[in-house]
């Protein structure tokens, strides 16, 4: 099915296929036939099926034909105005043929998001740097290629990107901001162009992470302001409208792309964040279902304390942020500086309440009376209060590392294992556990 309903309110659920390795756009059609098509099957049976996209540099290329741009954040009309290049529309038939419908992209890591060691790189090139915005709208004009072929698309398609830069290389600043602030805006008012050209609307879906910009709900929304203000400096000149009509435009272009794992991480609580943003007037484009990892009384807990260090593994970036008894919070990079001393300075574990830790783990892992345990119990209430209020159509659950919990499961992992249980890890089985556990979720109560 493309579409669920729930007490009036329709959605689309899908899974990212950030989780399946796939660079060129032929390792992309695999993928599209050897599994986003099957698990689909699987989990909702033989109708059409919604799909989040994952597409990186090299597959925007191949979309788009691999035409020559100067390196600038604007594509021209006719590029903007073309038809499919004939990679893209072989890839149209696959997706006709295989009746999976793209109605979202998630455009946030688009160099190798499986080489051995992705870690920070997975935020480069940064919002500071024109390349995101020329990439992101390449991206999106591809996602406008899908929308005209597809019936059954939204009226509004996302591209989720990060939201600005990875704090650990950057160091967050007003300046900062601006350089991010000028690029996001530079790539809404082409959106806008390209809207207006294909009659399509897509807009970027900031996801703010662990140590990224706008980390924290009420900080996000602080950035969001600014971006509004350079909207308003500089489209009354550049479009010849109005400074509240330069506003609306920004808003409309760039919204916000929620992941819960990353706002569970935070100490947050999303149906709160929801709200704040709705009162801020901060369309969301895309609900992330994801759940992370979290230890009470880590110096206490030896065993889940050692169940969380194993799972120290060399591809992705693991953030955590501990909450001290006081309430007041840590962050820190990546899980070994919970054992490194200079990342540690004066604290200990003893000085934790709790630990929270950016590993997206499978939504329906029920670890018992275990002492690791995960965030997924704020999971259902925050999608259910989103498609409620008609926040967002777009849930898309985001556990991309089933591949590296294999691995580690496979050589005995005590993380591992207590995450994914005894039985180890069959891939494709527990993406369609997942699915269904979301919508059950969903649907809850209905």
């Amino acid at each position: 099915m493309t579409q669920i309903a729930v007490n009036g309110r329709s959605a689309f659920l899908s899974y990212s296929t950030n989780v399946h390795p796939a660079e060129s756009l032929d390792e992309l059609s695999r993928v599209i036939k050897d599994h986003v098509a099957p698990i689909s099957r699987a989990a909702f049976g033989e109708g059409r099926a919604a799909v989040n996209l994952r597409i990186g540099m090299k597959q925007a290329d191949d979309l788009l034909g691999n035409p020559t741009l100067p390196s600038t954040s604007t594509l021209s009309d006719d590029l903007l105005k073309s038809p499919p290049a004939p990679e893209c529309q072989k890839f149209l038939g696959l997706l006709a043929e295989l009746k999976l419908d793209v109605v979202s992209i998630n455009a946030f890591p688009i160099r190798d998001f499986h080489a051995p060691r992705v870690k920070e790189q997975v935020y480069s090139p940064p919002w500071t740097d024109g390349g995101r915005a020329l990439y992101s709208l390449k991206i999106a004009k591809s996602m406008a290629t899908f929308m005209a072929h597809n019936k059954n698309s939204p009226a509004r398609a996302a591209i989720s990107v990060p939201s600005g830069v990875f704090n650990g290389l950057y160091p967050d600043s007003d300046e900062v901001r601006s350089q991010c602030s000028h690029h996001l805006t530079e790539c809404a008012r082409e959106l806008r162009r390209l809207e207006r050209l294909t009659g399509k609307c897509v807009v970027l879906g900031l996801e703010p992470e662990p140590r990224t910009t706008g980390e924290a709900i009420k900080d996000f929304i602080t950035y969001y302001e600014g971006i509004l203000a350079d909207a308003r400096q500089k489209y009354p000149t550049q479009l010849g409208v109005t400074r509240a009509e330069a506003e609306e435009i920004a808003r409309k272009y760039i919204t916000i792309n929620l992941d819960l794992c990353h706002q569970a991480v935070e100490f947050e609580d999303p149906v709160e964040d929801l709200k704040l943003l709705k009162a801020a007037g901060i369309n969301l484009s895309g609900l992330h279902i994801s759940a992370a990892l979290k230890v009470q009384e880590p110096s206490k807990n030896a065993d889940a304390f050692a169940q969380l260090k194993a799972l120290d593994e060399p591809r992705y970036l693991h953030q955590i942020v501990a909450r001290r008894h006081d309430g007041t919070l840590n962050r820190f990079e990546d899980l070994p500086d919970l054992w490194n001393p200079r990342r540690m300075r004066d604290l200990t574990l003893a000085d934790f309440a709790e630990l929270r830790c950016h590993f997206h783990v499978p939504l329906f892992a029920d670890l018992g009376s275990g002492a690791l345990s995960t965030t997924r119990e704020s999971v259902g209430p925050a999608a259910r209060y989103a498609l409620a209020e008609g926040l967002t159509d777009n849930f898309i659950c985001e556990t991309y590392t089933w591949n590296v919990l294999a691995g580690l499961a496979e050589k005995g992992n005590a993380g591992a294992k207590a995450v994914v249980g005894a039985s180890g890890v069959d891939v494709h089985a527990g993406i369609v556990k997942e699915l269904q556990w979301a919508k059950n979720e969903l649907t809850k109560g209905s």
